[in-house]
């Protein structure tokens, strides 16, 4: 190994290891949100797999069921503990790293790879993201892993007989487990799709993969036909159309931490675009395959909101990720020598410094439940209540609470907020959007005055004693 590769190497192990760094920092810095601790309640191990899929199908529309299923064995093999959910997804986004990394030195073979291995170490949106337990992380790995084996699909050999049928597999099974994650996987597919006609004038190529492509919808349908009879057939959903802003900033401020960074991507890549677009518009070019996946992430979603309901949303496009990092940061090194190392000492220190801070200056944005649990365990009187606007997401926080830091409060007692209150003292835990930001309980207030009442982030917390 020559010095200048040895050099490389040790440049992607140290922006690596910054990546695994920035994802890892304070994994736990926040307590779980709705959506985790209802994913934590699908994934308890304690369940049958009949259990689990009825909680992931008639509660959850079976849309994170793939995930939630992987889970349950992580926990089962380390423990069922919220803290150890955060550490899963950790995992999962560090191993994207050199993927990318990979697959940018699959499409350019240049050093353009460690300037993509700066950009998704440093990329903020994606470490949020790996630090919540929900699947879009590995939705994110899984379309990496999806692309790099369709780029080594089509540049196999022919004589190559054995790998290529294994490797096809292995794409097949990627795809589908991509698939069963999010069905927005499906623009990933569809954009190799609409490449591979670069290659029309090769039947054998294009039957090979078009197969493929066909197996894939088949068995798909087969297994998750439940799932899509009941989300096409929905005519209302929780997100709205996209606002005109959209079309200034196609979600890029969210992607990369505030407006300013977000518009900086922005330009740098719209302006790379258009000084290579020669690069981009040439038969069979790789670069044309993050372009097709750049734009498929947005028109098609934009086109399905125009004909039936809204489904635009910054995380369910987080695969938008690589087109982005990846056409910056290979076109950045096809420019002459002055403007790429401008671009690159541009691009390097104004994320950099963007990270610093959103790491250290990082402020909460979820319910602080340890807080709350805090303040009770400095004077355990009494049993809690959970107080929830239904019974579903009560259990579902229950379990969530049962579990949390459980060697420092399995000592605590929880009692049905319907139920007859015949107590001196007892906490309440009123999370706020449950309950439409009203924790009063005109029953409560009659029998029963405040001694303690403590507001965090989202949940207030208060200990009542019964009047005399």
């Amino acid at each position: 190994m020559n010095i200048s590769n040895y050099r490389n190497y040790l440049v992607f192990l140290i922006l690596f290891g910054v990546g695994i760094f920035y994802r890892a920092y304070n994994a736990n810095f926040e307590d779980y949100w709705l959506d985790e601790i209802f994913g934590f309640w699908v994934s308890d191990p304690k369940l049958n797999l009949e259990q689990t899929l009825d909680r992931s199908f008639n509660t959850g529309y079976g849309l994170n069921l793939l995930f939630d299923f992987i889970l349950r064995y992580f926990y089962l093999l380390f423990d069922y503990v919220p803290e150890y959910g955060r550490y899963f997804t950790v995992i999962i986004s560090s191993l994207s790293i050199p993927l990318l990394a990979l697959l940018s030195y699959q499409i350019d073979k240049s050093k353009s790879y460690l300037l993509s291995t700066f950009l998704i170490s440093h990329s903020w949106y994606l470490i949020s993201y790996a630090q919540e337990v929900r699947s879009y992380s590995l939705g994110y790995l899984l379309s990496l892993a999806s692309l790099i084996l369709f780029i080594f699909l089509l540049k196999i050999e022919r004589e190559r007989l054995i790998l290529k049928y294994l490797l096809l597999i292995l794409s097949l099974l990627i795809n589908l487990l991509g698939l069963i994650n999010h069905i927005f996987f499906g623009i990933v597919i569809l954009a190799q799709f609409l490449f591979l006609l670069n290659f029309f004038n090769d039947k054998n190529k294009i039957k090979f993969l078009a197969i493929n492509f066909i197996i894939l919808a088949f068995v798909y349908i087969i297994l998750m036909y439940p799932f899509l009879i009941k989300n096409l057939s929905s005519n209302s959903f929780w997100i709205s159309q996209v606002k005109i802003s959209f079309f200034i900033d196609y979600f890029f401020p969210r992607f990369f931490g505030s407006k300013i960074m977000g518009f900086l991507y922005l330009f740098i890549l719209i302006f790379l675009i258009i000084k290579s677009k020669e690069l981009i518009i040439k038969s069979k070019s790789l670069n044309q395959l993050l372009f097709i996946l750049l734009i498929s992430a947005y028109i098609f979603p934009l086109i399905y909101g125009l004909i039936k309901i809204p489904i635009l949303i910054d995380r369910y496009i987080i695969f938008v990720i690589t087109p982005i990092l990846l056409l910056i940061s290979i076109l950045i090194f096809k420019q002459k020598n002055k403007l790429k190392f401008f671009l690159i000492i541009i691009i390097c220190s104004a994320t950099f410094i963007n990270n610093y801070i959103e790491l250290f200056e990082r402020k909460n944005s979820k319910p602080e439940f340890n807080k709350s649990l805090n303040e009770i365990f400095k004077n355990p009187k009494g049993k809690i209540q959970i107080l929830t606007n239904d019974e579903n997401t009560r259990e579902w926080v229950l379990n969530y609470l049962q579990n949390i830091q459980y060697s420092k409060y399995e000592n605590f007692e929880y009692f049905d907020y319907k139920a007859t209150i015949n107590q001196e003292f007892f906490w309440s835990i009123c999370y706020l959007p449950l309950n439409s930001f009203n924790c009063e309980q005109n029953l409560i207030n009659t029998n029963y005055k405040k001694i303690i009442l403590k507001e965090f982030f989202l949940i207030q917390t208060t200990l009542f004693k019964k009047k005399e």
